[in-house]
This record gives C-alpha cells, sequence and structure tokens, in this order.
C-alpha cells in the first residue's frame, strides 16, 4: 500500500517517494538516528546496484528542525560538460564574508549571525569562492546534525543520545 505518489513524472520524484514508501514500509515506529542511517545506505545501496555507470543520485532527506540526511552518487549525462554532484561548506564562527562565484556579489555574515550559529550548506556545485567546498564522495551519505557532517554509525548516535534524535 503506497503512501507517497509522485506529482510529476521526473525520475527524481518517483525515487524520492519509492524511499519515502521504503521507509513507511520498514519502521512501524520512529528509528533512531544510526538505524535511520544505516537503512538509508542500504536503501541507496539497493537504487544504484546495477546502474552504477549510468546513474545519477543526489538526495537530501530532511528529519526535524535540525537534522539533514544527504546522499551523492554523481555523474554527467553523455555529451554532458555538467558534473552533478553534491558539495557542502560549514559556516560557523568567526564569520567572514563570502563572495558569489556566478556573480559579482558577497555577504559578510558575520553582520547576520550570532556567535552561536552554524549551518551547513549544501549545494549542486561551490556556491562561493572564498569558503572550503567539500565534494562528497561517490556512494556518500553523510548526516548533518546543528551544521556537522557525520559519516559514522557511532557519530549518529552520539547526536541521537544529546537529545537530538527522531523523537526529540
Amino acid at each position: 500500500n503506497l503512501t507517497f505518489h509522485p506529482v510529476g513524472d521526473t525520475d527524481s520524484e518517483a525515487v524520492f517517494c519509492a524511499i519515502l514508501n521504503a521507509l513507511r514500509a520498514e519502521f512501524d515506529t520512529l528509528p533512531s538516528l544510526p538505524v535511520l542511517f544505516e537503512t538509508l545506505q542500504r536503501f541507496c545501496c539497493q537504487i544504484v546496484s546495477g546502474y552504477e555507470s549510468s546513474t545519477i543520485f543526489n538526495f537530501l532527506l530532511g528529519c526535524g528542525q535540525y537534522t539533514l540526511f544527504a546522499y551523492s552518487w554523481p555523474g554527467s549525462r553523455p555529451g554532458s560538460t555538467v558534473w552533478n554532484g553534491l558539495y557542502y561548506t560549514i559556516r560557523s564562527p568567526p564569520f567572514s564574508k563570502a563572495t558569489l562565484s556566478d556573480v559579482d556579489y558577497a555577504v559578510n555574515f558575520a553582520d547576520v549571525t550570532t556567535p552561536s550559529d552554524r549551518v551547513a550548506v549544501i549545494a549542486t556545485k561551490p556556491l562561493t569562492v572564498d569558503e572550503k567546498w567539500t565534494e562528497f564522495r561517490k556512494g556518500q551519505l553523510l548526516m548533518f546534525d546543528c551544521g556537522r557532517p557525520y559519516s559514522e554509525l557511532y557519530d549518529c548516535d552520539e547526536v541521537e543520545r544529546s537529545g537530538r534524535g527522531l523523537e526529540s
């Protein structure tokens, strides 16, 4: 019994709804963050399995106010020069100026943030020229919590034990 249905006809919508339906079928109650991380990793591996050379698959799944999962299986379509991957940067104190890479515009984040702010920005290409951007490895799943990236189950468990799990 499918609960989530794509509104449009893109493969992205179909895959995202399939992931949501698989999560619903997998769990009767909210899982812990490590269990959700492990399950999403398994689902993503199943999605690309058998189509590794032709698949391009990036997705983000928000879970509550502070937690986000991001996965990347990057690539280029035949004949295209566009690379479809994911990159992230972490903005944290001390904040500084960031200059956009595609237009002549800069933002001084020190003027619009507080000393306790921390944020992860995830995009298909680096958006600024003066910040460090990290490209996801092929097949990498990261959990971002309060602007920090986590890639290991024990890290997810630590976030859970700190009171920021799905039931928090």
